[in-house]
């Protein structure tokens, strides 16, 4: 499926508006963006498949997902076991996590989707809606399928519940802050930093700040660091 999506995606004009499938947007901070507008489309349900799920430091999705849990939407992110899952849950706490994940995409009110496609020319991510109603049920009937063998994530062994602070905490970390440092920037005390930083290494299964840190960075590409 992933496959005959983007087929769908490369023979369409990039200027082209028309169409059941035409671009949504390009770059990450343009998609994140748009990405409320869809969030306040949305009437009732998001069937939402992600392979692999990002780690942004600037915490973009927080006004949407706060929005659409206050209005009671239906449905929920699938992503797969990955080291950073305890800030995954922090963030998106109606996460389940299944053992593999086909393809990456979103349905809402099963009518639209919105799916990756191919980079633009200088490197930059780009987004696509679709709707087309062969490939909305297609992407809803694998949504279904992979939740059967999903759990939520607060039922993901090694878990561990992490504070707003400690979020901050983690995105300085991941830019190679140190302890005063990152104290300064968040006006609390060295120790609360240490604290927090050992909880994270917990969280991440890892010794090291290096290694913490090395675990941020994969989960928080460049694109999203800025």
């Amino acid at each position: 499926m992933q496959a005959a999506v983007y087929a769908r995606i490369t023979g369409v004009d990039p200027a082209s508006t028309g169409g059941p499938v035409r671009l949504f947007a390009e770059g990450l901070p343009a998609i994140f963006e748009r990405l409320k507008v869809l969030e306040r489309a949305t009437s009732s349900v998001v069937y939402n498949l992600a392979p692999r799920c990002r780690f942004d430091p600037q915490r973009r999705e927080r006004e949407p997902n706060l929005r659409s849990r206050a209005r009671g939407l239906q449905g929920h992110m699938i992503t797969v076991p990955m080291q950073h899952l305890s800030l995954v849950a922090a963030i998106h706490p109606d996460t389940w996590v299944a053992p593999k994940v086909e393809m990456g995409g979103i349905v809402i009110d099963e009518r639209v989707g919105l799916f990756p496609g191919p980079p633009t020319p200088d490197g930059r991510p780009t987004a696509w809606l679709c709707r087309d109603t062969d490939v909305i049920m297609a992407f809803c009937q694998l949504w279904w399928e992979t939740q059967q063998q999903a759990v939520p994530i607060r039922e993901v062994p090694g878990i561990l519940p992490l504070s707003e602070r400690q979020l901050e905490v983690a995105a300085l970390l991941g830019r190679g802050a140190k302890d005063a440092t990152i104290a300064r920037r968040l006006g609390v005390s060295p120790r609360t930093v240490t604290s927090d930083v050992g909880r994270l290494l917990d969280a991440f299964g890892v010794a090291t700040r290096w290694e913490g840190g090395l675990v941020i960075g994969r989960a928080c590409p460049p694109a999203l660091a800025g």
